[in-house]
């Protein structure tokens, strides 16, 4: 996976595209609970203060990661060796405490550009 590459553009530069092969999209929708968003006692009042809680930050990027992990292995399975146009979405639902986190691109297949 070290030489896959991954872009929210729609182009790759330097690259051609070859194949599109299919869009490709993986979720996850986790609850927030008390040990989830308190990581110590400053982020016990920082939801009233307007600061960062940053136990509930660290997750979203800990779910983004395996997302694109994820997503990244379901363009191989594909035989892409590339995902455009990849979009992050993070959302919350206030009613069941819920945070969900999307991410979709479309596999494709590439090959370096020659250099003129």
């Amino acid at each position: 996976m070290k030489d896959f590459l991954i872009t929210t553009t729609h182009q790759l530069e330097g690259y051609i595209i070859t194949q599109y092969l299919d869009i490709v999209f993986e979720e996850s929708i986790f609850g927030i609970s008390i040990s989830t968003g308190i990581k110590g006692i400053s982020d016990m009042f920082a939801g009233w203060t307007g600061e960062r809680l940053h136990a509930i930050s660290d997750r979203i990027e800990e779910v983004k990661n395996e997302i694109k992990e994820a997503l990244i292995n379901k363009a191989v399975r594909l035989g892409a060796d590339a995902l455009i146009g990849v979009d992050v979405e993070t959302t919350r639902n206030l009613n069941d405490g819920t945070i969900g986190v999307s991410m979709s691109g479309t596999a494709v297949r590439v090959v370096k550009a020659i250099a003129k």
